[in-house]
C-alpha cells in the first residue's frame, strides 16, 4: 500500500486508520510526504511571535514539520525505512504542475516502479487545497507513463465535503482511533490553532473513495468539458454550480497526447468575447479561446490538438489569503467526433 501525502499531517489524519489496518494485516507499506509543509506561516508567526518570516525561517519550520510527520508514522507503527520525504515546495504544486516541471512527476514514477503498489491512497481531485489536486493529476500522470497492472486507486477529501459516490468506509477500532488521535497530536506545530479541527479527524470511520483508472469527469463538477476528435475542448460553467462571479478567475489546462507530450495552458476569464491561450510552459500565445456568456452558463471553446487524457481547473490565478480554491480539478471527456 502507498499513501501519498501532499504536507505533514495529510498521513495522519487521512490516512491514519488505514496504515494500521494494512500494517496489522501484514501489507508492505509507505508514505510519500511530498512538501515539508513550510509555507505555512500563519502557525509559525503564532507561535514564534514574529510577523517576518524569511527563506531559513520557512527551512527551519520545515524541517520541524518533517520531524513531526515521521514522529506520527511511528505511533502507527511505520518505520523511517517505510517513508520517503521529498521536500517539494509547498503551495508550489500547481506551479510544477502547469510548468511541467519532470522532478515531481518522474519521482512519483520512480516510486511506483520501485515500490509497484497494489494499492494507492492518494488526495482527492476535488479537493480544494490547490497541492492536493495537483497531486492528484501529477499521479495520474504519473501512472499514464507505466506499462504495468492498473492498481485500485482510492481518494481522501481533507479540505471540502466529498460526494457519497464510490465511497467507501474503513470502521476503526477504539485503539486504532486512539493511535490515530495520537499521531495527530504528533504535529504539535498544528495544534496550536487547529487542534479541535485536526482531532475530529480521529473518528469512528475513515472515509475514502475509490478512483476509476482511466480517470471520469464528475457529473455533479461546475465545469464540464469535452476534447473532441478535431483537437478542440468545449468547457461550460454551470453557473449555480460555481456559485461566484468568474472575472478574474483563470481556467487552467493539462492535456496528456498519446505519443507522451503534454501541453499546459490557461486563459483569463474577464467577460464574453476572446481571450487569448498562454502556453503555460512557454510563456507565449497558444491561440485564442471564444467565450459565451449564456443564462445560467459560460461556453469556452479553443483549440488544445489530441488528448490521449486531460483536466481543467477554475481558480485565481494565485493562491489568496485562505489558500483553498472553490472547487479542485475536473477530467475532461475525450470524444472521438
Amino acid at each position: 500500500m502507498l499513501v501519498i501525502a501532499p504536507h505533514p499531517d495529510d498521513e495522519a489524519i487521512a490516512t491514519g486508520g488505514v496504515l494500521q489496518v494494512a500494517r496489522e494485516a501484514g501489507a508492505a507499506c509507505r508514505v510519500l510526504v511530498i512538501t515539508d509543509g513550510d509555507n505555512n506561516p500563519w502557525p509559525q508567526r503564532w507561535i514564534e511571535k514574529r510577523w517576518r518570516i524569511d527563506a531559513a525561517d520557512r527551512a527551519r519550520w520545515g524541517a520541524g514539520r518533517r520531524a513531526e510527520a515521521m514522529a506520527a508514522l511511528r505511533v502507527l507503527g511505520l518505520h523511517a525505512a517505510d517513508v520517503r520525504c521529498f521536500g517539494f515546495p509547498d503551495l508550489g504544486l500547481t506551479d510544477l504542475l502547469m510548468r511541467a516541471e519532470a522532478g515531481l512527476e518522474m519521482a512519483l514514477v520512480g516510486q511506483l516502479d520501485e515500490f509497484r503498489p497494489t494499492c494507492l491512497f492518494l488526495p482527492a481531485l476535488d479537493d480544494r487545497h490547490p497541492d492536493h489536486s495537483a497531486l492528484h493529476v501529477l499521479l495520474r500522470l504519473a501512472l499514464r507513463k507505466r506499462d504495468a497492472p492498473a492498481q485500485q486507486l482510492y481518494t481522501f477529501g481533507v479540505h471540502g465535503e466529498a460526494s457519497a459516490a464510490d465511497r467507501v468506509l474503513l470502521t476503526l477500532s477504539e485503539s486504532q482511533r486512539d493511535a490515530k488521535r495520537a499521531a495527530i497530536l504528533s504535529h504539535a506545530t498544528q495544534m496550536h490553532l487547529s487542534r479541535r479541527r485536526f482531532v475530529a479527524y480521529a473518528r469512528t470511520v475513515e472515509p475514502f473513495r475509490t478512483a476509476a483508472t482511466p480517470a471520469l469527469p464528475d457529473p455533479q463538477h461546475p465545469l464540464q468539458a469535452t476534447v473532441r476528435g478535431d483537437g478542440t475542448m468545449q468547457v461550460r460553467i454551470d453557473h449555480a454550480r460555481w456559485g461566484h462571479r468568474l472575472r478574474g478567475h483563470v481556467l487552467f489546462g493539462v492535456v496528456e497526447q498519446a505519443q507522451g507530450s503534454s501541453r499546459r495552458w490557461q486563459v483569463m476569464l474577464s467577460g464574453a468575447g476572446r481571450a487569448e491561450v498562454i502556453d503555460s510552459v512557454a510563456g507565449g500565445s497558444a491561440g485564442t479561446a471564444v467565450i459565451a456568456r449564456m443564462a445560467g452558463e459560460t461556453d469556452i471553446t479553443l483549440t488544445i490538438g489530441s488528448a490521449a487524457a486531460s483536466w481543467i481547473k477554475l481558480a485565481r490565478p494565485q493562491p489568496g489569503l485562505f489558500v483553498l480554491d472553490r472547487c479542485g480539478w475536473q477530467t475532461a471527456a475525450i470524444s472521438d467526433s
